[in-house]
């Protein structure tokens, strides 16, 4: 079953670069009709088919087809290589992206970060793929909402994919173009329109008119903006965390506060509560009202209080105290002050006198200077906002160093010119004077010298291969983390290159399926203490397919 699944993977690769898609598709439904579904029971070639029919159903237009093969091939990918290896993060990607096509956005763009995170641990954050993970993460983004996110996301690819492969790479334009259809879709316009009119300006400098990158970036150009597209409103910023003030913590050096004893009031004096008086602010030393009483009422406030008969009560508000008749437990007698720890007229002791100008409690942290004793709590840091995980620092440009050759070469220059110039006319008058010599008679014998110097033989173009050659020159380079392979792709042929490997001694497996044309391919995740055998195969027709003799490792465990 498992090289059965193999052949059939490999023709319809072929079907696939003859551009039968339709025909690749039924040829994988029929074998894949019978197969297992479970995909803790998949094999590598099964996975590897599922995989492909997933893809080709999305690019026939069928996504919600494609989905249960697309899910069927990560579950199996994963469970045989685990999230790490090359097979398993295609097989996200695929997934992804036919979740992105059915609706489920939230699940593809989970998946798409995973992707990134693999992909740069694996090719660095300034590869070609994860540039292009990034586009269609911000692809994601912009269909749920998060208009602004894609918008700085896709921004910074775009431009880290421009420094680095420069204006005439075509992913690098379609992510222009794709940026500034989003922005003509989110009313910023002008932006729009820079970034479209750059796109058609490098689809003029690098591709032909008639390439289909440069037909859709000229019809994207020309399209309006979507009206059913709805931006999200963006979440409010997070208030900042204001400053707690805190309660007064005494320093040590000042002890446990001493506090006056307790004396309760005498009864013919009224209670003085010791207020705090900002500095500055003169005090009234009058009276002072309560908040239900007005000041004009203090006076009729006893009036209407049922006081008791005039013989049981001691003393009247508006009477003097009667020393005869005063009980006999009163601790101090007739025009005699009572002991108390402050005198009336005098302000009560107080734990910070106002005269330095000390902070109240209840406003530490709105002053400048906070004083001794007085913790702060600070806000909490705000979280950063890139979208591009990795920043990758450069080396600062090596200054230029100033050449004492240069003099020398100029004047070397000029020297040669000079020299040009006597040879070219030396040339000229020797031209003029072979002109007086007669001509050769046209019947004589023609001349048998040898051919002029300055033609060149023409390099002969190489004779194309007879179909049924397997690539030539195979190799294999063992550098213990991964192996490279290379070969030669033979001349005159357009069929696809089968890089197919396993352990030695063990049956062989698919490993990846080349486009015409390649040339060499790196295997990784590889055990590094066992010995594997790789083949390459030529597909030249869907009869004809051709395998270079098999290289394997020698490693010493």
């Amino acid at each position: 079953m498992s090289s059965g699944f193999a052949d059939l993977t490999v023709q319809a690769h072929h079907l696939v670069s003859e551009g039968d898609l339709d025909g690749a598709q039924r040829l994988l439904a029929d074998a894949l009709s019978d197969a297992d579904p479970r995909p803790g029971n998949a094999s590598p070639e099964l996975a590897e088919a599922a995989g492909l029919q997933a893809r080709l159903l999305v690019a026939l237009g069928e996504p919600h087809s494609a989905r249960g093969w697309a899910a069927f091939a990560y579950a199996a990918t994963t469970r045989l290589f685990g999230r790490s290896d090359e097979r398993t993060v295609t097989a996200a990607a695929t997934l992804a992206a036919v979740l992105h096509r059915v609706g489920s956005d939230a699940r593809a763009a989970r998946l798409y970060s995973d992707v990134i995170i693999e992909l740069t641990a694996r090719d660095g954050p300034e590869s070609q793929r994860v540039l292009a993970a990034h586009a269609d993460l911000a692809t994601v983004e912009y269909a749920r909402g998060q208009c602004e996110v894609a918008r700085d996301r896709l921004a910074d690819a775009w431009e880290l994919h421009r420094e680095v492969y420069g204006d005439d790479h075509p992913s690098g334009i379609k992510m222009l173009a794709k940026l500034g259809a989003m922005e003509r879709d989110c009313g910023r316009y002008a932006e729009a329109h820079e970034h479209l009119a750059l796109a058609e300006d490098l689809c003029r400098q690098h591709l032909a008119v008639d390439d289909p990158l440069a037909v859709q970036v000229a019809g994207l150009a020309r399209a309006a903006a979507d009206p059913d597209h709805v931006c999200a409103a963006p979440e409010p910023p997070a208030p900042t965390t204001p400053v707690v003030p805190a309660a007064r913590v005494a320093p040590p050096v000042e002890g446990p506060p001493d506090l006056p004893p307790y004396t309760p009031p005498a009864l013919d004096e009224p209670v003085r509560t010791p207020l705090y008086h900002p500095p500055g602010r003169a005090t009234d030393a009058g009276h002072v009202p309560t908040p239900r009483t007005a000041p004009e009422a203090d006076a009729e406030s006893f009036d209407d209080y049922p006081w008791p008969p005039e013989h049981e009560q001691p003393w009247r508000p508006d009477e003097p105290a009667d020393p005869r008749r005063q009980p006999a437990d009163q601790p101090w007698r007739a025009g005699e002050p009572a002991e108390q720890p402050w005198r009336a007229g005098e302000p009560a002791e107080q734990p910070w006198p106002p005269s330095e100008d000390a902070v109240p409690p209840t406003v530490v942290g709105l002053a400048a200077d906070a004083p001794p004793g007085v913790r702060r709590v600070p806000p909490a840091p705000e979280p950063s906002s890139r979208y591009l995980p990795v920043h990758v620092p450069r080396p600062p440009a090596t200054p230029r160093r100033e050449r004492p050759w240069l003099p020398l070469a100029v004047l070397g220059v000029v020297v040669a010119l000079l020299l040009g110039t006597i040879a070219v006319i030396a040339g000229v008058s020797r031209v003029d004077g072979d002109r007086d010599t007669p001509a050769a008679p046209s019947g004589g014998p023609p001349s048998s010298g040898p051919p002029p110097t300055s033609a060149r033989p023409t390099a002969s173009a190489r004779p194309a291969a007879s179909p049924g050659t397997p690539p030539g020159r195979f190799a294999l380079t063992d550098r213990r983390d991964s192996i490279v392979l290379s070969w030669t792709y033979p001349a005159g042929a357009e069929g696809p290159v089968v890089v197919a490997g396993g352990r030695a001694g063990q049956p062989q497996h698919t490993f990846a399926t080349l486009p015409a044309g390649s040339g060499d391919y790196i295997a990784y995740g590889l055990d590094r203490t066992t010995d594997y055998c790789f083949t390459v195969a030529l597909v030249w027709s869907t009869d004809t397919v051709a395998r270079a003799a098999p290289v394997c490792t020698k490693r010493r465990r």
